[in-house]
């Protein structure tokens, strides 16, 4: 599970990291919720709303199990052809044994990649893409607080996730892929639990 993250990092380390020219309207952020426009990565940096709507369920789905883009079928067009970058400098977690939070992030890593997928809606006025990010069963430290982690790309793994032609192989190397996180304790167990 991924409902939060942090992307706190200047303009231009950030053009730095992905070797971009340009950027608009880019302030950093402390956390970002679903529901919100986040930035992500595809040939250029976009904005899109964190959930995608489905007329069967009624809250966006904002995470994606990467098990499950082949047997459900339900988000496999979207793994196939419309995958994206999430850029952050860290997740948060919420443990379920004591509900403390936790910060998670890569060492030696200003900003990390999470592996994400999207969906444009039209219609006659706009057109606007929403995001779902792609999960995993939590490996290393992380599985000691929570069943589920988002999927973060080692970087030299990041062009091939975006621009690479054969998702089967994309698919089976986000399965045995594993990056270690560094954790912090933030101990506000006066949270709600997600």
């Amino acid at each position: 599970m991924c409902s939060r993250f942090e992307l706190n990092i200047s303009k231009l380390d950030l053009l730095k990291r992905y070797n971009k020219k340009q950027i608009t309207k880019f302030n950093p952020k402390e956390e970002l919720y679903p529901g919100q426009q986040i930035l992500t990565l595809t040939t250029d940096f976009n904005y899109m709303r964190w959930g995608i709507d489905v007329d069967f369920i009624k809250k966006s789905i904002i995470n994606s199990r990467i098990e499950k883009i082949y047997s459900s079928k339900f988000f496999k067009e979207d793994f196939e052809n419309r995958r994206c970058l999430v850029p952050a400098t860290a997740f948060f977690e919420w443990s379920k044994i004591n509900k403390d939070k936790y910060r998670l992030s890569v060492s030696n890593q200003k900003v990390f990649s999470i592996a994400g997928i999207y969906r444009e809606y039209k219609s006659q006025e706009t057109s606007i893409c929403h995001i779902s990010i792609l999960t995993t069963e939590s490996k290393g430290a992380i599985s000691k607080i929570h069943t589920r982690m988002p999927i973060i790309l080692p970087k030299q793994f990041e062009q091939t996730y975006l621009h690479g032609e054969n998702p089967e192989e994309i698919h089976e190397y986000l399965i045995k892929s594993f990056i270690d996180l560094d954790m912090e304790n933030l101990s506000d167990s006066q949270l709600t639990f997600l």
